[in-house]
């Protein structure tokens, strides 16, 4: 029990007020709208490698809209983690668009860069240090019921990827807005799906590579 005012009233009670109170606190806190990091793009970049992606018996309205690099933080640079939930929103991974070029129907090759981003002092705690974690790509069909996209990523260690989807295209999601596909990687295609059945798929594929001069 505790004196409020000339009023005695039970801890139980006044916890049981504050709850509403503090859960507000941990929404705004959680909802606060985030500062993009300050990160910049490395103007003459070096290391260059060359990503392509092709695809295999696919329906012919089937392309490729773009690809991405993301690099992680692999030292000790970054600020303090300063909110409740003792998470690091994304600061310590960056993205960067890596445009394509169609070389021919099928296939669509870009360029990216290992020192892609530049190893400045972003916050005051020394340069920040790079590495590439994945290399992504997007396809899209635009179908009568809906725009539907193809999604596929590898990382430096793996090389390459490729999935496979039904030529029927499946959205994931219903009618309207852009839907992803339903795909699956080449193990639990070989697994699942009989060989007499295998012709109503297509395939797409992304490899990399360290760009020949």
């Amino acid at each position: 029990m505790m004196d409020l005012e000339g009023h005695r009233i039970s801890a139980h009670v006044a916890s049981r007020a504050l709850c509403p109170l503090l859960l507000a606190l941990l929404a705004a806190c959680g909802s606060k709208e985030r500062t993009p990091p300050p990160y910049e793009a490395n103007p003459s970049p070096e290391e260059a490698y060359e990503v392509v992606v092709t695809t295999h018996d696919a329906p012919e309205n089937i392309y490729a809209t773009g690809a991405y690099v993301t690099y992680k933080v692999t030292n000790d640079c970054l600020p303090p983690i300063d909110n409740f939930e003792g998470v690091r929103y994304g600061i310590d991974k960056h993205s960067l668009d890596i445009p394509l070029r169609k070389v021919n129907p099928t296939t669509y090759k870009g360029t990216y860069f290992r020192d892609g981003i530049l190893d400045l002092d972003y916050f005051g705690r020394g340069p920040c240090e790079w590495e590439i974690v994945l290399i992504g790509a997007a396809l899209k069909a635009d179908t009568p019921k809906s725009p539907t996209y193809f999604t596929i990523s590898t990382s430096v260690d793996g090389g390459s990827e490729t999935r496979y989807s039904s030529k029927s295209i499946q959205p994931l999601l219903g009618e309207g807005s852009a839907s992803p596909a339903d795909s699956m990687p080449t193990s639990r295609f070989i697994r699942t799906v009989p060989e007499a059945q295998r012709s109503n798929y297509f395939s797409y594929t992304i490899a990399i590579s360290p760009r020949k001069e």
